[in-house]
């Protein structure tokens, strides 16, 4: 097996600038010719770095772990796809796991997910049953955390997504159809992603004219029998919409059941269009219009973020605005009656 001595003695460098040269220290002291010379040593060679030695010497895990609501929420697959995207060629294991709402006020949730060093960071998208102090109480632990989708006035590290543009694709191509009388099904209250969602609507339909009784503001959430509740309620009214924005595909899923239980048929009476898009979109009858955010792409941004601040980088609050939220065309959407 190759090992880093090898590499310093073809490339004439100490094993310390080897080391500084390959892991691409910037601080590092060391000129352009002696990093490339010493990288053209290590192609040569078939150099492979020992991640495991590097991170015992640098007295971590090489782990970050991954806390979403629940790990079989199709949604949540693109934010791995992501994650491990980065993490793969860095040699970083991804662990991935959830922390339940019965495991608050028991104290230290997260430090007995994570365990003590058996990983370096966390990437935690927050359940929608989590107030801003339950989040505040989740990552009080001893390695950084970066929220996904979710942003903390006293916590730097966030990745968000582009809501207001994904509330506008829908808004704009309900209207592109003709729809005026538009009723919104959002996420939980304690959410903040959801409260940008339903500011976003609200800012849109009073702008573009679509008219929004109060009878067609219903409760709402991130699951298919919250969306199923929030249907049934709505149709209810006295007064019924041509359309209905559902702020999670997954909550659209409760939507087209509850419309099919009331006789009511998608989209011939009514058109549904939500955010958010999975493979489940396509297999729901009728197939689901939605609104594409780039989840995998926020993954990313999440892990290189994480995986750069433990290498010195600093953290800050970001929204991934490219690519941008894009409009999912399928059958769930037709022009009103």
């Amino acid at each position: 097996m190759v090992r880093l001595r090898d590499v310093a003695a073809r490339a004439g460098v100490s094993l310390s600038v080897a080391s500084r040269a390959l892991t691409k220290d910037a601080a590092a002291r060391i000129s352009d010719e002696t990093r490339a010379r010493v990288e053209q040593a290590a192609a040569e060679l078939n150099y492979v770095p020992d991640h495991r030695a590097r991170a015992l010497r640098l007295s971590r895990s090489g782990a970050i772990a991954l806390v979403v609501p629940e790990v079989n929420n199709a949604l949540f697959a693109a934010v791995h796809a992501g994650v491990h995207a980065v993490c793969t060629p860095r040699q970083i294991s991804v662990l991935l796991g959830q922390i339940d709402p019965s495991d608050l006020g028991q104290g230290a949730a997260l430090s007995s997910l994570i365990g003590n060093g058996r990983v370096d960071g966390v990437v935690l998208q927050r359940s929608e049953q989590f107030s801003d102090d339950d989040v505040s109480e989740v990552i009080d632990v001893d390695v950084p955390v970066i929220l996904f989708n979710s942003s903390l006035p006293t916590h730097i590290g966030s990745v968000a997504l582009d809501d207001r543009a994904a509330v506008q694709v829908a808004v704009e191509h309900l209207t592109s159809l003709g729809h005026r009388d538009v009723a919104y099904i959002g996420g939980p209250a304690r959410h903040d992603a959801a409260f940008r969602r339903r500011a976003a609507f609200d800012q849109l339909a009073a702008t573009g004219g679509l008219r929004t009784l109060p009878e067609w503001d219903v409760p709402g959430g991130w699951d298919a029998p919250a969306g199923h509740a929030a249907m049934t309620a709505l149709l209810q009214a006295s007064t019924r919409p041509t359309a209905v924005l559902v702020a999670n595909i997954n909550a659209a899923v409760g939507v087209l059941a509850a419309a099919a239980a009331q006789g009511v048929t998608v989209p011939r009476d009514l058109s549904v269009i939500a955010v958010h898009d999975t493979w489940i979109g396509a297999y729901t009858c009728p197939a689901l219009t939605t609104v594409l955010l780039p989840m995998e792409e926020a993954g990313v941004r999440a892990a290189t973020m994480l995986l750069d601040h433990l290498e010195g980088g600093a953290l800050e609050d970001v929204v991934v605005a490219a690519p941008a939220p894009a409009l999912v065309l399928r059958d769930s959407t037709a022009p009103p009656r």
